[in-house]
C-alpha cells in the first residue's frame, strides 16, 4: 500500500472544461460514517460485517492496514469487510502511517476500552488551521484513561473505564466517536454533553449498541450504558456519503446540467438543500432517487458553517466554488475553522475574484474562469479545484491528488461517466 501511496502522489488530474454533466452517479459509502464504524467492529469478539465500505479510499486503506498491523481481524471482500478484535493490540508502538491521518486518534478509543496501552504517533488529516484534539484526551481522562503526550506522541494505558458525565466546549465529531468507542465497555452510564449527533454518529451509536453496548443520542447529548465485552457478530450497511451527493449536485449545477442519484433522499443534507435552492438549483425526490438540475441562472447567496443540522465545514469550499458561477457577491463564513480557506489562492489562479477576511470569504461571481495549473490543498480543497476546472476555458491540472482521494472514491470515473472531459495523468 505504501507504494500505491507513493504513486499516487505523482499523480494529477487534468480537466478540459466546459462539458455539461448528465446522467447517474452511485455514491459510495461515507467516509466519515466508515472510519470510525470500522474501529468499533473491532471491539467484537465476534466477526462483525460492514457493508457498503468504500475500500477505495486512502484514509479506509491506510486504517484497515494499521489496525491489521496491530493484531486486528479483518478480511475484505469487495465492498464488505468482516472485522473483529483479533489480538488487538499485539504491540504497544502505532506505526508512523498513523501520523497520515485524523482518525488514528479513534485507536486511542479502542484501546482504551479493550483496557490495553498504545503509543500513538500525532494524528494527520487535512492541514486546515488549528485541529485540536484535546478533547478526545479530556473524555478519554474522565473514563478513566492515562492519557500523556510526550514527543514520541500519544501514550495511553488503562486497566478500568467507569461511566462518567463529559461536557465539550464544541462539538466535535472524532472526539465524540472517540469517547463513544471507549464508554462502550465501561462500567456505568457515561453522558457526552454538546456532542456532535451528526448522522455518522447516529449511525456508530447504532453499530454499538447492535454490539452489545446501549446508547441513546438527542440533539447535543448522547448516553452510553456499558458492557463489560462487546459480543459483536451483527452485520450493518455503511450510509451513503452525503457529502458526495453534495459534491456532484453542485457538479451538475456549475456545468448547467442535471443528474440523478439513486438510493439517496435528502434526509441528511436538509440544511445543504436549503442553500443549493436559494442558489437557483433544483432539487427533488422521485422514488427513491435524488435528481439536480442546474439549467437555471444562478444567485448570490450568503452562507455560514455550523453543527449539524447546520452546514459542515467540510462543504464550505464546495459552496464557494457554486457561487463562482452566480451573478453578483456571495459570503460564506467559517465558524469552525478559520483557516480552511488556503483553497482559495488556488481558485484565484483561475481568475475567480474570490478574497478572504478572517473567517468569511467573498465571490464575486460570473467571471470567466480559465483553466490553470493549482494544488489540492487539501480534501474539500482539492474537490474545489476540480469544480472550478469543469467550468473554466481550456484545461486544468491539478496536483497533490492523494488529498481528493482520501474522500473521493473513484471521483474521476464518475465524473467522466457523466460527460466530463477529465483523467488521470
Amino acid at each position: 500500500m505504501n507504494n500505491s501511496i507513493a504513486t499516487e502522489k505523482k499523480m494529477q488530474i487534468e480537466i478540459n472544461g466546459g462539458n455539461k454533466l448528465f446522467g447517474e452517479v452511485k455514491l459510495s459509502g461515507a467516509k466519515n460514517a466508515a472510519l470510525p464504524m470500522i474501529v468499533a467492529a473491532c471491539l467484537g469478539e465476534e466477526e462483525t460485517i460492514l457493508d457498503n465500505v468504500p475500500i477505495g479510499l486512502r484514509d479506509v486503506k491506510i486504517l484497515i492496514n494499521l489496525l491489521q498491523e496491530l493484531g486486528a481481524s479483518i478480511r475484505i471482500e469487495g465492498d464488505t469487510i468482516f472485522c473483529k478484535r483479533g489480538n488487538f493490540p499485539n504491540k504497544d508502538v502505532v506505526p508512523e502511517e498513523a501520523s497520515q491521518i485524523r482518525y488514528s486518534l479513534l485507536l486511542l478509543g479502542l484501546t482504551a476500552a479493550l483496557k490495553s496501552n498504545i503509543l500513538l504517533p500525532m494524528p494527520g488529516g487535512c492541514k486546515i488551521g488549528d485541529r485540536k484534539y484535546d478533547l478526545h484526551l479530556l473524555g478519554l481522562r474522565k473514563l478513566g484513561a492515562n492519557v500523556e503526550e510526550n514527543n514520541e506522541g500519544i501514550s495511553l494505558s488503562t486497566t478500568e473505564l467507569k461511566g462518567n458525565e463529559i461536557e465539550f466546549y464544541l462539538p466535535t465529531t472524532s472526539g465524540t466517536e472517540n469517547v463513544m468507542i471507549a464508554a462502550a465497555t465501561a462500567s456505568g452510564k457515561t453522558t457526552i454533553l454538546n456532542a456532535n449527533t451528526r448522522p455518522e454518529v447516529i449511525q456508530l451509536a447504532e453499530l454499538l449498541t447492535l454490539m452489545g453496548a446501549k446508547i441513546k443520542c438527542k440533539n447535543r447529548v448522547i448516553e452510553i450504558e456499558g458492557s463489560s465485552s462487546l459480543k459483536g457478530g451483527v452485520r450493518l450497511s455503511i450510509m451513503p456519503g452525503w457529502d458526495e451527493a453534495i459534491t456532484y449536485a453542485v457538479a451538475a449545477a456549475m456545468t448547467e446540467g442535471e443528474i440523478y442519484i439513486p438510493n439517496f433522499n435528502t434526509t441528511y443534507i436538509k440544511e445543504d438543500v436549503r442553500y443549493l435552492r436559494l442558489a437557483g438549483v433544483d432539487v427533488f425526490e422521485w422514488g427513491d432517487a435524488l435528481y439536480i438540475s442546474g439549467k437555471h441562472v444562478k444567485k448570490p447567496f450568503d452562507l455560514f458553517t455550523a453543527p449539524y443540522p447546520g452546514i459542515n465545514s467540510d462543504m464550505q469550499p464546495i459552496f464557494a466554488s457554486l457561487a463562482l458561477t452566480a451573478e453578483g457577491n456571495s459570503t460564506i463564513a467559517d465558524l469552525r475553522f478559520t483557516d480552511r480557506f488556503q483553497y482559495v489562492e488556488e481558485i484565484q489562479k483561475f481568475g475567480a475574484d474570490i478574497k478572504t477576511f478572517g473567517n468569511t470569504a467573498i465571490i464575486r461571481g460570473g467571471k470567466k474562469l480559465v483553466g490553470n495549473s493549482v494544488l489540492a490543498t487539501d480534501l474539500r480543497g482539492g474537490a474545489a479545484c476540480i469544480l472550478t476546472g469543469l467550468i473554466a476555458e481550456g484545461v486544468t491540472t491539478i496536483s497533490n491528488i492523494d488529498q481528493i482521494n482520501r474522500g473521493y472514491e473513484n471521483i474521476v470515473d464518475k465524473l467522466k461517466a457523466l460527460g466530463a472531459n477529465i483523467k488521470t495523468i
